[in-house]
């Protein structure tokens, strides 16, 4: 509900974005911890609408920053992982599971989701002696600007939604 007031909040004041909002809807929100004084906010959205999302991002997460004085916002497309087909499991529809819906696609596009005006260029996996696995992914330098001051944000939010450790660095 209150997000729902806030985008209400945002479109009476910006009428070039409460056109663009129009017709486009999220799935749930939540608020992820990242430090004691810092929240960030993750905005689901359908899969389908992404793309129309993504033209109106940057002006969207602006205005919802403002807003909420200083809590990241980010948005993320809803994606449903299927588990790996066994001989006992019961498949009704008898399909096979679609790559788009594997746990390491599904990781992978939230980490896409979530640097969104960023590119990932490249990625290294970490292991440890101990077993433990860190992910360094690479992000281009022009993002630099935009994106220096949510690396924590990025980090903590991952690290909630998939359990994994990753690392963001910049690359030429």
């Amino acid at each position: 509900k209150q997000w729902y007031q806030r985008r209400v909040a945002i479109t009476a004041g910006n009428s070039e974005l409460s056109s663009a909002l129009r017709g486009l809807y999220f799935v749930g929100a939540e608020e992820i911890l990242i430090r004691d004084d810092k929240v960030a906010i993750v905005v689901h959205i359908p899969y389908p609408q992404q793309k129309i999302y993504h033209k109106i991002q940057a002006r969207l997460v602006r205005e919802l920053e403002k807003k909420l004085s200083g809590k990241h916002v980010i948005f993320l497309a809803r994606r449903r992982i299927l588990s790996k087909p066994t001989r006992h499991s019961r498949n009704l529809s008898k399909q096979k599971r679609p790559r788009s819906r594997t746990l390491t696609s599904v990781h992978s596009a939230i980490l896409d989701d979530l640097v969104y005006p960023a590119e990932i260029i490249g990625q290294r996996r970490r292991i440890k002696l101990d077993g433990s696995q860190i992910i360094k992914i690479h992000l281009e330098k022009a993002a630099q600007i935009n994106t220096e001051t949510k690396l924590d944000t990025y980090t903590a939010v991952y690290k909630r939604l998939t359990g994994k450790d990753v690392v963001f660095e910049y690359r030429d």
